[in-house]
């Protein structure tokens, strides 16, 4: 978003309801051309300042945003050529006219208002950025200030560490590793839009063993349809080889070391293992019921305490192999050769 790419908006009043107001809107872009449209837009209910000199529009939600141009400059994050662009709305209004005191109008798009409004929470202090920020939070801040968005270079950084650092790093994390409140898809297309390799095993395994692999669940609005599509293609490709590998050892009860406590094992194998892990579809979720055939209280059904821990010990050893294997089926290409 450059001072040349913005589009300023004048706006006539025609009436309020409320926090909605029906304006005629005049776009004027750096050729000499207008559209008139009467639309009905809506204030952001926190971040429509009385004091603000600057207004910003997100078209897709017609949601209008009055809040301090020297907010963003004082922050020290901007790129110069953004800096430009919030300058000239200092300037005199296109034509004369203004809305509640602001006379000059820049359109957000593409940049989604959830991520905008998570920035400005940032930026006025009313929910602090840091490494207890949630994933969807982390996610809204790293696409906004991207350099295909508002290009904020320090600030991005930031969120692309808090990012990394939220990501399961072994397959004891990844296998009770859960999304309580972002998507996964859209987590997955950030780390390969912004190269986060180290995040892509985790999030690749999470989206084959944990989702339905459905177009359908992919944002259209941040994801590109390409991108939906290479993704879609290696999750099937992992869920193929996770369920593949694992089936065999999931309906197969394991030998020990005591036959009194094979026998047992083996009685016990298909309430404990085998009838929830098709209740729960585990087939392609290796790790995670791996860490919940380690959570069983085996001792208590009458396998000896060296038995257990044989057990323990190999199923973890397992645990290692599939994180291991997600190696080789990570995502291998740059975002920019897909799209």
């Amino acid at each position: 978003m450059t001072s040349e790419g913005c589009a300023f908006l004048t706006i006539g009043v025609i009436g309020v309801i409320g926090d909605c107001v029906m304006v005629v809107v005049g776009l004027l872009t750096k050729h000499p051309q207008t559209f008139i449209a009467t639309v009905m837009i809506q204030r952001h209910p926190v971040y429509w300042l009385d004091d603000g000199d600057s207004i910003f529009h997100q078209k897709a939600s017609e949601t209008i945003f009055k809040i301090h141009s020297s907010k963003l400059d004082s922050s020290k994050l901007l790129s110069d050529s953004l800096s430009d662009a919030f300058d000239a709305l200092k300037g005199p209004s296109v034509d004369g006219q203004c809305l509640d005191g602001c006379s000059r109008y820049v359109v957000l798009d593409p940049i989604e208002a959830r991520d905008f409004v998570a920035l400005l929470d940032s930026l006025y202090g009313n929910k602090a950025f840091s490494a207890d920020s949630t994933l969807a939070e982390v996610s809204s801040i790293l696409r906004v200030t991207g350099p295909s968005q508002l290009d904020l270079p320090v600030l991005h950084e930031q969120a692309r560490h808090f990012f990394e650092d939220l990501c399961p790093k072994d397959a004891f994390k990844l296998a009770t590793f859960e999304f309580h409140d972002s998507s996964a898809e859209e987590a997955m297309a950030l780390s390969i839009q912004y190269d986060i390799d180290q995040c892509q095993k985790s999030l690749l395994y999470y989206l084959a063993s944990e989702t339905h692999l459905d177009a359908s669940t992919f944002p259209t609005t941040t994801i590109p349809p390409t991108l939906t599509s290479q993704i879609l293609q290696h999750g099937h490709a992992l869920e193929s080889i996770l369920i593949e590998r694992f089936t065999p050892l999931l309906f197969t009860p394991p030998p020990t070391s005591h036959m009194e406590c094979t026998d047992v094992l083996a009685e016990q194998w298909m309430p404990l293992v085998i009838t929830p892990a098709i209740a729960d579809s585990a087939m392609g979720k290796p790790l995670q019921t791996l860490e919940k055939m380690k959570s069983i209280p085996w001792g208590k059904y009458g396998i000896c305490d060296s038995c257990v821990k044989e057990k323990l010990d190999e199923w973890s050893e397992e645990q290692n192999a599939v994180w291991e294997l997600l190696d080789g089926s990570v995502w291998g290409t740059k975002a920019s050769e897909v799209l």
